[in-house]
């Protein structure tokens, strides 16, 4: 049987509860009272979901009503700690504390700071991780991502949003071989059932600094690869351009086919341009060989990555990084005057004896 794949036109969003209900009927979910479901939503940003940056907690509620009418089986709402902050400053600030109020035997879970054990691995990437207890745990794993775009994977959807599962904070040190740590998660822990919000979208330079698309869509799967490649199609983009699912087809781990279910509508997200996509990739590559061979690579590796923010930032007028902050195009500008006109400058002092 082909995976299946559910896209729910969602224009009421009081409609939310029925549509995650029919969509989960579909696809014949069913929870036992002795289950452990785990339910991850992407919180990785720092914008809410009406400004398309992280899974709108009234979905997770309705998938928990829905869980709730056949099972009274724990539950666990689960996060890893990012760069710019921890999970529990997250489920706080994204208003998902009342779901542990609101039902019993729902609990929220910090990846991070979980009881943690090292596993082996035959994996892309990893021959041993280190992963919390909670994933040992679960006996059923929805993953509910966002429908987004990305500089560096042109998308963050299903299979992007398993990189949450990773309990290290600072998980950049993974960026060069994505797509193989990305393999590797998702067949350790595979979602059983993957859903994407895509009620407000993003689009451009994505994950964090793109703009907010409103789309009025969920979508859900019994496959996170087949999922992923829809996704891809309703924001205009190739799945054959997405590194993860371009590896994934080369791998035979997928062979990317479905059904879809309802139409499939085609948004045309805005991406970065191709120019700074394809310098970001090749700097990624250059890291990863850096990383195998020589660390004085890993300077270069970062110099392409400084290019490709600097055509984002000649493109739209503005960039953010965590290291760098918010730079716009003022501030861009003079950076690059300063280095053009450095050499001159220490010449200058140099005949003047400074």
């Amino acid at each position: 049987m082909r995976p299946r794949i559910i896209i729910s036109k969602v224009t009421n969003p009081k409609d939310v509860n029925t549509k995650v209900s029919e969509s989960l009927n579909i696809l014949s979910v069913t929870f036992d009272d002795d289950d452990f479901v785990a339910i991850k939503p992407n919180l990785c940003d720092y914008r809410p979901p009406e400004q398309g940056g992280t899974t709108d907690p009234k979905i997770v509620e309705a998938i928990i009503t829905f869980i709730r009418k056949q099972s009274s089986c724990k539950i666990a709402i689960i996060e890893s700690n990012h760069a710019l902050a921890t999970a529990d400053e997250e489920f706080q600030r994204m208003n998902y504390r009342y779901l542990e109020d609101k039902f019993d035997k729902v609990s929220l879970i910090n990846l991070s700071t979980d009881k943690q054990h090292q596993i082996e691995v035959e994996g892309y990437y990893f021959s041993e991780l280190t992963v919390a207890e909670t994933l040992l745990k679960m006996t059923k794993y929805i993953n509910v991502a966002k429908l987004k775009t990305h500089t560096q994977t042109r998308i963050t959807c299903i299979l992007k949003n398993q990189f949450g599962l990773v309990s290290r904070r600072y998980k950049k040190r993974y960026h060069h071989s994505l797509s193989e740590v990305l393999l590797d998660l998702v067949e350790l822990f595979p979602p059983d059932i993957s859903v994407i919000d895509g009620l407000y979208a993003m689009e451009g330079a994505g994950p964090s600094d793109g703009d907010v698309k409103k789309t009025d869509i969920l979508l859900f799967g019994d496959d996170p690869f087949a999922t992923d490649v829809v996704a891809a199609k309703i924001m205009g983009i190739k799945p054959s351009s997405v590194p993860v699912l371009k590896l994934a087809k080369r791998k035979n781990i997928s062979d990317l086919e479905y059904e879809v279910i309802n139409d499939l509508p085609n948004f045309n997200f805005k991406q970065v341009p191709w120019y700074s996509f394809a310098v970001r990739r090749f700097g990624l590559k250059y890291q990863k060989q850096a990383t195998k061979r020589y660390n004085k690579k890993k300077g270069r590796a970062k110099f392409l990555s400084d290019v490709a923010a600097g055509f984002i930032v000649i493109r739209q007028g503005k960039y953010s990084t965590l290291q760098s902050g918010l730079i716009d195009r003022r501030i861009f500008w003079r950076v690059v005057m300063s280095i053009i006109r450095r050499p001159s400058v220490l010449i200058n002092h140099k005949l003047k004896g400074i």
